[in-house]
């Protein structure tokens, strides 16, 4: 091959930021790229992966892993509809693999230097040995043997249960549903790219595997012969959704079986569900919500969630009224606790009778001078600190009465986020306190943008980590080792040092007898700078380290009228976001608007979108798949 100059970086690349999620994928990129974009097979990208620290491929069946990887990666460019980022040759050695040319920037002298010509079979390419597959492997498990076989072949390795199951509603014809179990990395080349596996290709390490755990993936692929939309009856506590919105008649399907995979874990709720006027402000809204829950850490134990007792996650949403019992406000309230679910419930109770009194004073079609909308700041701003208070005061007096009398249960100091939008006459406003988040996705030129993002409030803000820094709080690290900190103000938005850093106290002695350290001696921490509650960090109320002062943002969308289907407002626990691929704030709102706006093109309900995200399980393309423990999870969708 012509010795190319000035190979592309990875980032000029035509890839959609939802190609770039996958971890694998982008290590596989990069590893042709440094090989100057030859061909290279699965085990040679394995090799090259590990020298290069790209990836880490661990497990029994790495190249599966690197297969898995571009099978999602040439599946998820047909989703959207692109120029598929890999080239495949089938070579009588195995399958090659390189970047697609078209990926390359156009002015790229890479183009027309690069050889277009496949790579020759009798080039030593380095094929791993491996040993022949035995016969019988290529047996399938509905196809009957004699004894006379079973006698002279060995029976093929012991593979989880493929059960078919098949259910008819009355007279009409059935659909069949194949579950089937697949290995956390094993995606094998399927698809429409299933003529081009090959089977020389598996290595000792694939026909071995018979005494691995099944993953704790299932994977549901639905064969549609009618139209009939019947339920499940697959064991929904385990199960997990894989789903492509390109396809209507498919995505409909599947969106029907959404609550059945999570019925125990994860509810959904329509506006029918609530107490509100179904002919005023936005009607178009669902609610999901799904129960943190996380595997048993011994094998032998098997793949089974295990639920939090309790979830910490709270929501709200209420028509407020004005005194003569008329329309006043359209409210969606959200709290995310953590330490405990008290604070978070509080917030969701109290806050619409408080919002309730206190916009009775205000008229919607003032808000566009400055002056009112100055006060309407400070005036919620006063609210959310006095019910702040409210509740530190009671965990105060909690703690009082725990150090003097006896047989009272130790109280639980917990706190929570708080993200409150109001829908109120031609006005959308938000309310933001903490990492819980808010986006406005719309449509432009048939593209799905993010119209508006709240901001997290997280340590590495300057406008927050000066004001930490000198009530008492220490950023560290998560080993919990003090991260070094200029005291002085810096001429940036954000202290990048600081991008993981958690927050404990300098001195965390107290009369009340608040605990600062865990069993094993750690100082507690947040990794959150402003919430409600939390009274260890605002044991001093005139100096609290942590604050719970909100982001307020005001946007005119004029009168509601029937929805045009160009606009959606999402508000979201960070147990959505935390769980994403892709850990910047702005990549993850573009690519949860993109995913919604796709859903809503494709007709999708939205109870089943809301919780399509709130099963985080069941979409390998947006979110992580190898985690062990997952947090709560609570989603509002509304139609705008």
């Amino acid at each position: 091959m012509t010795d190319l100059p000035n190979m592309p970086s990875f980032e000029s690349l035509a890839l959609k930021p939802e190609q770039r999620c996958n971890k694998v994928f982008n290590a596989i990129i990069k590893t042709l790229l440094h090989n100057r974009n030859q061909w290279m097979t699965a085990m040679q990208l394995v090799e090259d992966c590990r020298k290069l620290d790209l990836a880490q491929l661990r497990g029994n069946t790495p190249r599966a892993t690197i297969q898995g990887a571009i099978s999602t990666g040439l599946s998820t460019a047909r989703s959207l509809k692109v120029e598929p980022p890999i080239e495949k040759y089938k070579a009588t050695y195995g399958v090659c693999y390189r970047i697609s040319l078209k990926l390359f920037p156009k002015d790229s002298e890479v183009i027309a230097l690069m050889d277009t010509n496949p790579p020759p079979d009798n080039v030593n390419q380095n094929p791993p040995v491996r040993k022949p597959r035995p016969k019988a492997r290529k047996l399938t498990y509905t196809k009957k043997r004699t004894q006379t076989q079973a006698k002279k072949k060995k029976p093929p390795p012991k593979k989880p249960p493929i059960r078919k199951i098949t259910k008819t509603k009355g007279t009409s014809k059935s659909r069949q549903q194949l579950y089937e179990y697949t290995s956390e990395s094993d995606s094998e080349e399927s698809d429409s790219d299933e003529s081009e596996s090959d089977d020389s290709e598996t290595d000792e390490s694939d026909t071995d595997s018979s005494d691995e755990q099944p993953s704790r993936k299932r994977v549901a692929k639905y064969h549609s012969t009618s139209d009939s939309t019947s339920e499940s009856e697959s064991d929904s506590s385990e199960s997990d959704i894989s789903m492509d919105t390109s396809q209507q008649d498919t995505n409909d399907t599947l969106q029907n079986e959404i609550d059945d995979f999570n019925s125990s874990l994860c509810t959904t709720n329509e506006p029918s569900n609530f107490e509100i006027n179904l002919s005023i402000g936005p009607t178009s809204f669902a609610v999901a919500q799904e129960i943190g829950y996380s595997y048993a850490r011994f094998r032998h134990q098997g793949n089974m969630r295990c639920p939090k007792t309790n979830c910490e996650d709270s929501y709200s949403i209420k028509d407020l009224k004005n005194s003569d019992g008329s329309f006043l406000c359209r409210l969606f309230c959200l709290a995310d606790g953590h330490g405990g679910p008290g604070c978070s419930a509080f917030l969701t109770t109290k806050i619409p009778d408080c919002l309730e009194n206190m916009l009775c004073q205000y008229d919607y079609s003032q808000l566009d001078d400055q002056e009112v909308q100055d006060k309407f700041r400070e005036d919620i701003t006063l609210l959310i600190k006095k019910l702040d208070d409210e509740y530190l005061d009671a965990k105060r007096e909690e703690y009082r009465k725990w150090q003097v009398l006896d047989n009272i249960v130790e109280p639980v100091d917990d706190g929570a986020t708080l993200v409150i939008n109001l829908f109120f006459g031609e006005w959308f406003i938000n309310i933001n306190v903490g990492d819980s988040r808010t986006l406005v996705g719309c449509k432009t030129d048939n593209k799905w943008m993010v119209e508006f993002s709240s901001e997290d409030h997280k340590p590495y803000l300057e406008r927050l980590a000066l004001q930490i820094y000198s009530n008492g709080g220490v950023f560290v690290d998560n080993q919990d080792k003090p991260i070094k900190f200029d005291p002085f103000p810096q001429d940036r938005n954000v202290r990048t040092n600081l991008k993981n850093a958690r927050i404990r106290l300098q001195t965390a002695d107290n009369d009340l007898g608040v605990p600062y350290k865990n069993n094993n001696g750690i100082h507690f921490s947040l990794n959150v700078a402003a919430t409600c509650g939390d009274l260890l960090f605002k044991l001093n109320p005139s100096k609290p380290v942590i604050s719970c002062m909100p982001d307020i943002f005001f946007e005119k969308l004029g009168p509601f009228t029937e929805y045009s289907g160009n606009r959606f407002m999402l508000m979201s626990s960070d147990g959505l976001f935390d769980h994403l691929y892709s850990n910047k704030a702005e990549m993850q709102n573009q690519i949860i608007a993109t995913c919604i706006g796709q859903q809503l093109d494709a007709g999708c309900q939205l109870k089943k979108i809301v919780a399509h995200l709130c099963n985080r399980e069941g979409d390998r393309v947006l979110f992580e798949n190898t985690l062990q423990e997952y947090d709560d999870c609570t989603c509002i969708l509304v139609l705008m």
